[in-house]
């Protein structure tokens, strides 16, 4: 979603300022749709004075009830049930769109997958939002649901307001930007959150676009801090196991579309000293969000040492973009990453590559 820059606060006004430092105190342990609503609390839309013509501000009035821990009146700025539904609508669709689980091949499915994911999301962003105007913080249990556990692992307590844009009003509705820094994973993203004035010129913070950005921000800064980490452990493998080369082909499939697969012919080179049982890791094209992943397993029990070919497949899903891309228009081989995650030996061992960062 392309989105203009705006024009920044200007840093000298000092009652901005303090507003911004507040902020940043607010988003020491937040979860996902309290970003917008301490991005409603810094001052988005100073002049809201000057449109509903009172002595009033939504966005002052909304920080007091949050600093206040006055839930309902932290309801009368900001649609919080709405925020909630659009971030879980986005982040999972995000999510299930990079998912290297088994793939959706239906609308039906693809359903059925987020309305099993939605609940869990739903229910512990409620939960967080609630408990940090409740308490002022967050807390996650022992055994977090993968929600939680997303919530905590992304960095959402690290965030930080970095700039907001001055309102653009049209009508009834105003519009801001707001760019958030995450700490912990190092990267920015932007919601554009929109206000809307009821009749009595009260003005509520009803949507916001880019959680979806959230996800592909944190996806991209786990890939980099992963690789970083796993470089000495893929050198290991390269030694056991590496692709030289591979060939790629679309099947024709049928009319339908559903059943078209990307088969590849690897070229690869088996050094390992101990028998080896499975290779597994990945095949995905395209990258951030047109980035399309699926798993494969090798079996290693009867297959020799040395340079060898190999064939590996990937179902090609006609509702997911990348590969609609590939079905559409073909692929060369910089479409393509191939990756190596695990090694099992026949003993049992194995070389692992991580998935997450350490605790």
């Amino acid at each position: 979603m392309a989105r203009g820059s705006g024009v920044e606060l200007d840093p000298r006004e000092e009652t901005r300022l303090d507003i911004m430092n507040d902020t940043k105190k607010f988003l020491a342990a937040i979860a996902v749709v309290l970003i917008v609503i301490v991005a409603l609390c810094v001052g988005i839309s100073d002049n809201v004075q000057q449109i509903a013509k009172k002595n009033f501000s939504a966005t002052t009035a909304a920080r007091e009830a949050v600093q206040a821990h006055d839930i309902d009146e932290v309801n009368r700025y900001v649609d919080i049930d709405a925020l909630i539904e659009q971030a879980a609508a986005e982040i999972l669709s995000a999510q299930i769109n990079a998912t290297t689980a088994p793939t959706a091949y239906s609308m039906d499915a693809l359903k059925i997958r987020y309305d099993e994911l939605k609940p869990d999301f739903v229910t512990s962003a409620r939960s967080a939002v609630d408990e940090y105007i409740a308490a002022g913080k967050i807390t996650y249990p022992d055994a977090p649901t993968a929600a939680q556990k997303f919530f905590r692992d992304s960095g959402l307590g690290s965030c930080e307001i970095v700039s907001i844009t001055r309102p653009h009003i049209e009508g009834n509705v105003q519009t801001s930007t707001v760019i958030v820094h995450n700490a912990k994973m190092n990267f920015n993203f932007e919601l554009e959150l929109d206000l809307e004035a009821d009749a009595d010129g009260n003005w509520r913070v009803t949507k916001a676009d880019g959680f979806d950005g959230y996800y592909t921000g944190y996806r991209r800064a786990l890939r980099r801090k992963l690789d970083s980490l796993n470089a000495p452990i893929a050198a290991q493998m390269d030694e056991i196991f590496v692709v030289q080369s591979f060939k790629a082909r679309v099947t024709d499939g049928d009319e339908y579309g559903f059943s078209r697969t990307l088969e590849l012919l690897l070229k690869a080179d088996v050094k390992s000293d101990k028998p080896l049982d499975k290779i597994i890791g990945t095949v995905s094209i395209g990258k951030d969000e047109r980035e399309s992943i699926a798993p494969f397993v090798i079996d290693m029990t009867d297959r020799a040492q040395g340079v060898q070919s190999i064939a590996v497949t990937k179902t090609l899903n006609p509702f997911v973009r990348a590969d609609v891309d590939a079905m559409k228009h073909g692929l060369n081989p910089n479409d393509i990453r191939i990756e190596v995650t695990e090694i099992i030996f026949a003993d049992g061992t194995e070389l692992k590559q991580l998935d997450r960062l350490p605790e």
